[in-house]
């Protein structure tokens, strides 16, 4: 197995349930490509922030000029719709969840 050039870095399994989730089968397949890069940046709790300008330097780094702040709002509302994710707010500042998750 490769060595990970960043220890830091989440390291995550996605597991076939994916495949068979009728939540996910509810997303476009933007907002399923999001969710799944979600996974690759949230916390060992399933967090992260849930600023658009943050998600979307996280989840799409060398996509910056394809990937519109916008487009991350309406891919966190229909992940949201469909139950994957869910926002709130801590000590003034917002943040996502996803539900169900469990580190693998």
């Amino acid at each position: 197995m490769a060595e990970r050039l960043d220890p830091d870095m989440p390291n995550r399994i996605l597991r076939e349930g994916f495949l068979t989730s009728p939540r996910m089968a509810r997303l476009s397949w933007a907002a399923e490509v999001f969710y799944r890069r979600l996974h690759s940046v949230v916390d060992d709790f399933g967090r992260y922030h849930a600023h658009p300008m943050l998600l979307r330097a996280a989840c799409y780094p060398l996509q910056l000029d394809k990937v519109s702040d916008s487009d991350i709002g309406k891919w966190m509302l229909e992940t949201a719709e469909a139950g994957l994710v869910r926002v709130f707010e801590h000590v003034g500042q917002q943040y996502l969840e996803l539900v169900d998750f469990r580190q693998q």
